[in-house]
């Protein structure tokens, strides 16, 4: 009974606990903890000469997962920034098209070894990038 009652009550809690931090939750029958977007600069030489932006979601087995992602949100965000440092770094250029295949593999590989086992994919919902 426990445990439905938390299933019934989990989009509430996740909404209200935390609204305008990082990672929001939505849970919907293939639950979902929406990343807040992130931008990072982007080096050329040394110097900033652009930006990326990107928006990612979360996917999670069940509500369960989902509900302990979001509980886990401050380690998730800081491993997905710092793969995104690192592919931002590696592959990206203010006027280069980004390739968001090696950025979902990047981001996979980065919770796995953070040992963030809940999530089941990151999902890339917008990546783009300019000159400044």
């Amino acid at each position: 009974m426990r445990r439905s009652l938390l299933r019934a009550l989990l989009p509430l809690l996740l909404v209200a606990a935390d609204r305008g931090v990082e990672i929001r939750g939505f849970i919907t029958d293939r639950p979902i903890v929406y990343v807040d977007p992130i931008e990072l600069p982007l080096f050329e030489g040394g110097a900033i000469a652009g930006r990326m932006r990107v928006r990612l979601a979360l996917q999670a087995a069940n509500t369960d997962s989902a509900l302990r992602l979001y509980l886990r949100r401050p380690e998730t965000r800081s491993a997905l920034l710092v793969a995104l440092v690192d592919f931002d770094r590696a592959e990206c250029g203010p006027l280069a098209p980004i390739n968001a295949e090696h950025m979902s593999a990047a981001l996979n590989r980065a919770l796995q070894r953070a040992g963030i086992t809940d999530a089941r994919q990151v999902l890339i919902l917008e990546v783009n990038s300019e000159p400044v």
